[in-house]
């Protein structure tokens, strides 16, 4: 199995989805410690597709949405020699707790770090019209590249929410790498446009960090959409109809 970390915020002051500073220097000597061998995301689709050869004990840290605090995460986690993949929201850059625009180009610029896109809007890709997914994909990426002067080749699906259908224009889009949810672990046989990776929390002790990377703890991802999700979906979808036509 292949663990993948999903961070948010790491704060003192955030909501469930911000580790604490102190949590999260934890985390960081729990990843250090577990012998695993830290990949970007791209890194490790390019395994997953028999590219190059996976190492043993592989794993990945990634981090959503764009926080102004990632920046000292990740410098954290290169120290420990860890390499991360941080998946930017474009159309969320500047505002209030975000990284600014010098804060995304000195983020692509640290050492062992991926800049991802990650939408323009955050709005759920499966809810959407092909044309606006595409630009959603498109844009971002644009506003990404134009910010750090260098190709950014992974996405992550906002809400982890995605179909074939927009797994297909993740496709045609030529990205290199996609990461989803799950709340599973990745492992050989995963979709490389489409990684599981499970999700850390505020109350998410270093302990659990440490059994997720032993593979314990977590169920292995699922190629197939489960109809759960499928489920869900079309109820959100419904309520999105709904709210058009009142």
């Amino acid at each position: 199995m292949i663990p993948v970390l999903l961070y948010h915020s790491v704060s003192d002051d955030g909501d469930a989805y911000a580790v604490g500073r102190a949590e999260f220097r934890e985390h960081v000597r729990a990843i250090a410690a577990s012998g695993r061998v830290p990949l970007d995301v791209t890194t490790l689709a390019r395994g997953l597709r028999g590219e190059q050869p996976l190492p043993p004990r592989a794993m990945a840290v990634t981090f959503d949405d764009g926080f102004a605090d990632t920046l000292a995460a990740v410098e954290l986690l290169a120290v420990a020699g860890v390499a991360s993949t941080v998946y930017v929201t474009s159309g969320h850059v500047a505002r209030r707790g975000m990284l600014s625009g010098a804060g995304v180009a000195e983020l692509a610029a640290a050492p062992a770090v991926e800049l991802g896109a990650h939408g323009v809007r955050h709005v759920r890709l499966d809810e959407l019209a092909i044309g606006a997914i595409d630009e959603e994909l498109t844009a971002s990426r644009a506003c990404l590249e134009d910010l750090v002067q260098a190709p950014v080749r992974s996405f992550a699906y906002p809400h982890g929410a995605y179909d074939r259908r927009v797994r297909s224009r993740v496709a045609a889009a030529r990205y290199a790498s996609a990461a989803a949810v799950k709340n599973a672990l990745s492992h050989a046989g995963d979709d490389p446009l489409a990684v599981a990776r499970w999700t850390v929390m505020r109350d998410t002790p270093a302990a659990r960090v440490a059994e997720i990377l032993e593979g314990r703890g977590a169920p292995l991802a699922w190629r197939r959409e489960r109809l759960r999700t499928r489920g869900w979906r079309h109820v959100r979808r419904a309520r999105r109809r709904l709210g058009a036509v009142a």
